[in-house]
């Protein structure tokens, strides 16, 4: 089990209530997503524990709420505050950040690019084309990918990672890696 790239969700937050629930502040992360996960990694201390949701709600004044199995009160619940969550292995979150008009394309310079099925293409180094048709360039060692910012390509954006996560159309990858 590969735990070394799960992607952050967000963050736990101070014990609600007195059966042991704790506030969660997700970064982009879908509420309803989360929900079917059944399971979230914690990090404490450098180590990424797993946990499984007792449930998971939504409540008005403190965002989302989530309980963990065998953790039955405040007292117990208190060494997981502000601690970051993650999703478990195999689950790329849909992030939904910044929406794309108000994304300027410079902000990308720097980020790293994860492709759903090619896995990581490497850094965004730069952005050509038009304000309106802007392109990324994204390069690994010698080689150099080029990417249309467009809304159905770029499926995640988590800026506390620095990783951004794109759905390229087939053959474009193998294109420039035939090259």
């Amino acid at each position: 089990m590969d735990l070394e790239h799960l992607h952050a969700l967000g963050r736990l937050g101070k014990p609600w209530g007195h059966r042991g629930e704790l506030t969660l502040q997700l970064d982009g992360a879908d509420l309803d997503e989360v929900l079917g996960l059944g399971v979230l990694f914690v990090e404490l201390d450098g180590l990424r524990v797993p946990f499984f949701v007792s449930h998971l709600r939504e409540h008005p004044r403190a965002g989302a709420l989530v309980k963990f199995e065998d953790i039955d009160d405040p007292q117990g619940a208190a060494f997981l505050v502000n601690a970051p969550v993650l999703a478990p292995p195999g689950h790329t979150p849909e992030l939904h950040g910044p929406d794309e008009e108000d994304l300027d394309p410079e902000d990308l310079i720097g980020m790293h690019v994860l492709d759903e099925e090619h896995g990581e293409l490497g850094e965004v180094v730069g952005t050509e084309g038009t304000e309106e048709h802007p392109v990324m360039v994204v390069r690994k060692g010698g080689q150099e990918i080029l990417i249309p910012m467009v809304e159905e390509m770029i499926t995640g954006i988590d800026l506390e990672t620095g990783h951004l996560v794109v759905r390229t159309p087939p053959g474009l990858v193998d294109l420039y890696r035939a090259g």
